[in-house]
């Protein structure tokens, strides 16, 4: 302890005590405390600066993160606002096609006011290299049943050939072993409508037993000539692709291009009932 005392270091320390009470004395008797107050300030404005240097800066730090997490939350209900508004364009997209695909089958409906109608959507399709088939979300619980006659707005697509309980298939007139009795629009000629098996692949169908002295023509348009009981007539086949007429044998090879899109279809109509006409070739002249 006594070494302490007799130590630099106390003598220093004991000193500078002295001066904070003596000059701090001294200058006040003499008037002049504002040197000290001077000198203090300077030596204590560059610390307070830095102290409030540091509080702004954590007062920005923390507003930035709670200004952050504002962001994230506003963030979060543009991508909900968004969302919501998709859906809306979505579901009124698919309106405006519902709209326009009914206003189709209800002028089909207007020409055809013995046509009872069932809609149906394409569920599943098979294709081949010689045959299509399509299954749609309609059967038997819908009073759907075999034969029954499905179509576009633009023309027939084919026939049911089997039928379950919510489902069935949907046999196209492009397959080889179909067939429908059909006539040339312009001409009245007479004819039938056959699956060919080198042909299903590009939708087209051969019209056969025209008349050697038909004019049909390349674009003329052949509808269903109501023979049998499968498909009324007036339904839309289809229209010419191609006409070649043997030069010896006088006879036609005609083919149709199928008037519905196969390849693109997503809805039909199941002709649930309609009025059979029976139609003689003396009919259509």
């Amino acid at each position: 302890m006594k070494q302490f005392f007799q130590s630099k270091f106390f003598y220093v320390v004991t000193v500078i005590a002295l001066l904070f009470c003596i000059v701090p004395t001294v200058l006040a008797s003499m008037g002049v405390t504002f040197v000290l107050r001077d000198a203090v300030n300077g030596v204590l404005t560059p610390f307070q600066k830095f102290f409030n240097y540091a509080a702004d800066a954590m007062d920005g730090f923390s507003g930035y993160f709670y200004r952050f997490d504002e962001l994230v939350e506003e963030n979060n209900q543009l991508r909900e606002q968004v969302a919501e508004l998709q859906t809306q364009i979505y579901d009124s997209t698919e309106r405006e096609e519902m709209f326009a695909w009914m206003a189709d089958f209800l002028e089909m409906k207007r020409v055809h006011t013995d046509y009872k109608m069932l809609a149906a959507s394409v569920t599943g399709r098979e294709s081949g290299n010689y045959s299509k088939a399509l299954t749609i979300d309609v059967g038997s619980s819908a009073g759907v049943e075999i034969n029954m006659p499905v179509v576009t707005s633009e023309g027939i697509v084919g026939r049911i050939t089997e039928v379950g309980h919510n489902w069935s298939k949907v046999t196209t007139i492009v397959e080889p072993n179909s067939s429908v009795g059909a006539y040339v629009e312009r001409t009245n000629d007479l004819g039938v409508c056959r699956g060919d098996f080198s042909l299903a692949a590009d939708g087209l169908i051969r019209l056969n037993y025209l008349p050697g002295d038909s004019a049909a023509a390349v674009g003329d348009r052949i509808l269903s000539s109501g023979y049998g009981s499968v498909y009324p007539r007036g339904l839309v086949i289809g229209y010419i692709d191609s006409v070649e007429v043997n030069a010896y044998t006088r006879s036609m090879t005609v083919q149709v291009r199928c008037a519905a899109d196969y390849s693109d279809l997503s809805r039909v109509m199941v002709l649930t009932d309609y009025d059979i006409t029976v139609v003689s070739a003396s009919d259509l002249d």
